[in-house]
């Protein structure tokens, strides 16, 4: 016999804002089996006389929410394996996050789960706040799930079941990224009156349940001091309307090219002063380049901003098998080789001589050696130590003179030898340099206050000067 659970929408607890065939299904359940029986609408059941049970022992014994669901799916199919038209009434179908767990129950054991369209609590809040936001879509999303998923703070959200202050005060922190502290929201009790509170206060109530919600209005990018990547991407769409900025409009991949290179050394000097603020700044400058490119690339039919999300998306669940898929490395170094692996695999490369190829010419000459070097890696032979890798840099240093002209093959080869030591030490030439030049200017600068003291000017100075 096909088994049947049958699934309803109780909203807020008022008998008369059901629909007939909700109520129908309420009168003819058995057993009718409510997920507690902390509701308004109990007071009208055993007015009619409609026996029920409920599931509120599960909460008693949950030890967290993950455990909660799984004890109420539990539970409620306990209770309806001994009935012939079992009924599960929650407040929200639609968004009942337990229901979920009991939804995936179902469908293992072979039970068919009819949901009957009713009118739900959310529906009944979003009416109460109607004058509260502006028309569009709207979001309805239970607390937990919520902190699975995202917060847009450009749509319209209503949160549902926020049960506890703890669970208040994890939506607080996730809708705070995005929102002033003082930001106006609006609570919901029960069937009491809108109450307009300010996001920090969210955990500061005096009670929360499960029909404890709150509505979120819609605002827009020039009315919030914090920001998402979706405002980046509209701010950049404003930027380079046509009405939007000259400079901008005019840019193309080739003329923001220096730009890049800048914000990136700006990004790794920020690092270097440990200045977390600073950092922040700089990467930012650097995304907005990468938006940059991505807008420009949109407005001629390259590629898109999801198209670079998605390839980069793509690229890190292939390359960590041992995270997305079955396999298991236990050490660094395993997972670079494998990444080397994966990367000849999506090339279609099978010699060292063809994965070399992969590295562009036109990269700046210190990082097209570490990445050829890294490349050379694969190489048994070319995993030299170290101290090896001294001794040849020491043989070539020799042979720099070549009957009192300079030898460049020698210099070239030292220079190149020195990128695979720094490779080989886990260091990048590139910044190891760039901190040199730093070093030396700052040796220059003392250098010239030390000129300067002593009354004469530094262009006029040489190794005899007294």
């Amino acid at each position: 016999m096909k088994r049947i659970l049958t699934v309803v929408s109780i909203g807020p607890g008022d008998a008369r804002l059901m629909n007939q065939v909700t109520a129908d299904q309420l009168r003819a359940a058995d057993p009718l089996i409510l997920r507690t029986d902390h509701h308004p609408l109990t007071q009208w059941l055993k007015e009619q006389h409609i026996d029920y049970c409920s599931l509120d022992e599960a909460y008693d014994a949950a030890q967290d929410f993950d455990d909660l669901t799984e004890r109420i799916a539990d539970l409620a199919l306990k209770k309806a394996s001994g009935g012939g038209h079992p009924v599960y009434a929650v407040p929200d179908a639609l968004t009942d996050q337990p229901l979920n767990a009991l939804l995936v129950r179902c469908e293992s054991e072979g039970i068919t789960v009819e949901v009957v369209p009713g009118f739900s609590y959310g529906d009944y809040y979003l009416s109460r706040c109607r004058n509260r936001f502006t028309a569009g879509g709207f979001r309805v999303i239970s607390a937990s799930d919520l902190l699975l998923s995202f917060f847009d703070p450009e749509e319209n959200t209503l949160i549902t079941e926020i049960d506890g202050f703890i669970l208040a005060g994890e939506v607080k922190m996730m809708i705070a990224a995005c929102l002033d502290d003082d930001a106006e929201i609006s609570l919901l009790q029960d069937v009491e009156a809108p109450v307009t509170i300010p996001v920090y206060e969210l955990d500061r109530q005096d009670r929360y349940d499960h029909m404890t919600a709150i509505l979120i209005p819609a605002t827009d990018y020039m009315h919030r001091s914090r920001h998402t990547m979706r405002d980046l991407l509209r701010i950049m769409e404003r930027l380079r309307a046509p009405d939007g900025c000259p400079w901008d409009k005019i840019q193309t991949h080739e003329s923001l090219q220096p730009y890049m290179v800048e914000e990136a050394w700006e990004s790794i000097i920020a690092m270097d002063e440990k200045d977390s603020d600073h950092m922040a700044d700089e990467l930012g400058d650097l995304l907005f380049q990468i938006v940059f490119h991505a807008s420009i690339g949109k407005s001629y039919d390259e590629f898109t901003m999801e198209d670079v999300i998605t390839h980069i998306c793509t690229k890190m669940i292939q390359r960590h098998p041992h995270v997305f898929g079955q396999e298991k490395f236990s050490t660094p170094d395993e997972v670079s080789d494998r990444w080397e692996t994966i990367k000849s695999r999506e090339t279609g490369h099978k010699t060292v001589r063809e994965c070399l190829d992969d590295v562009s010419p036109s990269l700046p000459s210190l990082k097209y050696a570490i990445k050829v070097n890294k490349k050379a890696s694969i190489l048994p032979e070319w995993h030299m130590m170290p101290e090896e890798v001294i001794r040849r840099i020491r043989n070539q240093a020799a042979l720099l003179d070549r009957n009192g002209k300079l030898n460049t093959d020698a210099l070239g080869e030292m220079l190149f030898m020195s990128m695979l030591l720094c490779y080989r030490c886990g260091e990048d030439g590139e910044i190891l340099l760039h901190k040199t030049v730093d070093r030396f200017k700052e040796r220059f600068d003392a250098l010239e206050k030390q000129i300067n003291d002593t009354g004469y000017v530094p262009e006029t100075v040489s190794y005899e000067t007294e």
